[in-house]
């Protein structure tokens, strides 16, 4: 046998070699991935939320259909826990991650539905041996209908949680408006923000007036201000929003807040997004007092 015969045929077993290991690497994703949608759809809760949140990484849009049927719930069992708002949470955001057109109107419905059931004095959960609230999943639900494909109903929706009265349906309905990023929702914005009287919505919607408009205006101003809010979660709200806008005329703004804040939460936002306005990375190590 020639030496060029041999060398062919070696390198023939190693691309048969490579060929069959990408088939059973594939093989193996396939049935991680079917094995995720079975518990979507009949595991326990904890299954069911861990499935979820698999999916929202793998961004596939195999996933969607599966999704939104978990989306429904159990409307005739109203503390099933197929209606969790943790699990509708995290629904949400993997919804939003594939951006797929065809989660809209479910999505929509959805938020129709747990926006009446949420009231003006409601609180946003967090943390709580439940998980997260109606609020929070609700919330999540007007975001990430903003990472969709634009329809006119999809901003419609947003734009109707604006007026909502509970505080943090607003902020979240901006923040859909903001993901959504359309210059024509800009007058209904800056109409929310002349009404809008408690702090964290009010910052949310000028994050998402600056954001839209990526402008160092008196919005954004404005928007810098609430870093000296007395509450701690506006103030990390208020970071979050600058450094998203990522606009280096937050620098200055960023480096005041950071010579003054001492709740350890707000000062560690505030360190990562002054490094993201000024694209510059805080050694993790370095005492506080050598940073500023």
């Amino acid at each position: 046998m020639s030496i060029l015969r041999i060398l062919s045929l070696g390198i023939i077993s190693v691309f048969a070699f490579n060929l069959s290991a990408k088939e059973m690497i594939h093989e193996k994703l396939d049935q991680l991935f079917y094995d995720q949608v079975r518990k979507l759809d009949s595991g326990s809760l904890e299954e069911k939320i861990q499935a979820a949140d698999y999916l929202k990484f793998v961004t596939s849009k195999l996933a969607v259909r599966p999704l939104l049927k978990a989306l429904k719930g159990n409307p005739n069992v109203p503390k099933s826990d197929e209606n969790s708002p943790s699990l509708k949470f995290v629904i949400a955001q993997a919804l939003g991650a594939m951006e797929s057109e065809i989660s809209g109107p479910p999505m929509v419905d959805e938020i129709k539905r747990a926006s009446a059931l949420v009231q003006e004095n409601d609180q946003p959960t967090f943390s709580a041996p439940d998980g997260y609230n109606l609020v929070i999943s609700t919330g999540e639900l007007l975001r990430n209908v903003g990472l969709l494909p634009y329809t006119k109903e999809n901003q419609d929706a947003i734009i109707a949680g604006l007026s909502h009265s509970n505080f943090y349906i607003r902020a979240s309905a901006a923040d859909g408006l903001k993901n959504l990023n359309r210059k024509d929702t800009l007058s209904q914005l800056n109409s929310a923000i002349d009404k809008e009287k408690n702090p964290y919505a009010k910052v949310a919607i000028l994050n998402a007036i600056v954001y839209i408009n990526r402008i160092a205006n008196q919005k954004f101003h404005d928007l810098c201000s609430f870093l000296k809010d007395e509450s701690p979660m506006v103030r990390y709200r208020a970071s979050m929003a600058v450094g998203e806008v990522d606009l280096k005329a937050g620098e200055y703004s960023l480096r005041e807040a950071l010579l003054i804040e001492h709740d350890q939460i707000v000062r560690e936002q505030i360190k990562k997004d002054l490094a993201n306005v000024t694209g510059f990375k805080m050694p993790a190590n370095t005492p506080f007092y050598f940073r500023e």
